[in-house]
């Protein structure tokens, strides 16, 4: 009897130890679920899109469109009834009455990181209403992520231009040369460049560039297996390389088909070029019929900056927008004028986009340029 007793204790001490522990985990594990769900609302991404004819693809009017890295954000918000994620536009008897910029770009526009009150465009127009009131200055914003200057075109003219902007800005990132060729966009992001979602480039047995309209049937390029992201542009290659059109092409800018500056520039290379400047050549016509202006907005990113006057593909497009007279407001430059260093506080911790931050100095730096620049909104000098 008196052997056993030691032996009961001990079980009973390790039961209630055990029971401890467990009810010391699920506490835990209660707190972390607290605290992941104030942290993290949600977890699932919900981009409800839809082809919208002459256009692409766009999300679906008035929709919920939740955006997370699951780390740096967990951003639910809705599109305005044109399907940007953007407040709902004006009307055009509205932003008659005001200087109305409209701004087009890619996935920086279209900031699906931030909500909307932190968005550049916003912040602007906060800014603007203390420091430049007799402008009376109101924007909007239309941005598709994976989209260059060739498949924005008629985000301006079926969109934009219905409000009558008296400046439009387009916002030039670091991968929009490649965006702006569909080859290459078929190499890099994986659409079928023969059926691509948005408007594409390409030149005709007369050498001349056109426009071809988004395909409502648009595909992604039928890759077999389930290969790994790094072999996927080789693997689009290879499959582009056995359609007797782009043999040539692909073969003659080998070994490096996606890049875009290389040392001598392939023929991909200097095409890319060529359908950026037809690009603004197209906006530049279009927005100068509105009687409007145009502006180049270099944005500075950690992943798809345009640095300093001594980046290569900088010197290209500024070189491209000296020859056309587009004005350029550099985003870095700004950050250097203010003393500082364009580094990651201005963006995402596991991300390369803007975080709030970085979407106030854009503002800065486009107010800046306004003060030097109010004519385009007709106003004198300041």
């Amino acid at each position: 009897m008196d052997n056993g007793k030691p032996s009961r204790r001990w079980r009973s001490v390790v039961g209630w130890n055990v029971l401890f522990l467990s009810l010391g985990a699920a506490l835990i594990f209660i707190d972390w679920e607290a605290w992941f769900h104030l942290r993290a609302p949600f977890t699932e991404v919900r981009q409800p899109t839809r082809f919208v004819p002459g256009v692409g693809v766009l999300y679906e009017p008035g929709a919920e469109v939740r955006w997370t890295n699951h780390a740096d954000f967990w951003v639910a918000q809705r599109t305005n009834r044109w399907g940007f994620l953007d407040r709902e536009p004006l009307t055009s008897e509205q932003a008659a009455r005001t200087c109305h910029i409209a701004f087009i770009g890619d996935s920086f526009v279209e900031a699906r990181e931030v909500p909307v009150a932190d968005k550049f465009h916003v912040r602007l127009e906060e800014l603007a209403a203390r420091a430049l009131p007799r402008l009376n200055i109101s924007t909007s914003a239309y941005g598709r992520n994976g989209t260059g200057q060739i498949n924005q075109l008629p985000f301006y003219t079926e969109y934009a231009r219905r409000l009558g902007p008296k400046l439009v800005v387009l916002v030039f990132v670091r991968n929009d040369i490649k965006d702006n060729h569909k080859l290459l966009a078929g190499i890099i992001k994986g659409w079928d460049p023969d059926q691509a979602p948005y408007v594409v480039a390409e030149k005709t047995a007369a050498g001349v560039i056109a426009l071809r309209p988004p395909d409502p049937a648009w595909r992604m390029l039928p890759i077999p297996g389930e290969p790994e992201d790094a072999q996927l542009p080789r693997l689009r290659v290879e499959l582009l390389a056995q359609r007797p059109h782009y043999q040539s092409i692909i073969e003659a800018s080998k070994p490096h088909p996606g890049a875009v500056l290389s040392d001598p520039p392939t023929p991909l290379s200097m095409e890319a070029v060529e359908f950026t400047a037809f690009a603004l050549d197209e906006f530049q016509r279009r927005v100068a019929d509105a009687e409007a202006s145009l502006w180049l907005l270099l944005a500075t990113s950690v992943s798809f900056q345009l640095g300093d006057a001594s980046d290569p593909l900088r010197v290209v497009v500024e070189d491209l927008a000296e020859a056309r007279g587009i004005p350029v407001v550099s985003m870095h430059d700004y950050i250097v004028r203010q003393g500082r260093q364009p580094t990651d506080e201005f963006f995402f911790a596991f991300d390369g986009h803007w975080n709030p931050a970085g979407h106030q100095w854009v503002a800065e730096a486009l107010l800046e340029r306004l003060q030097q620049g109010p004519e385009v909104c007709g106003a004198s000098g300041a």
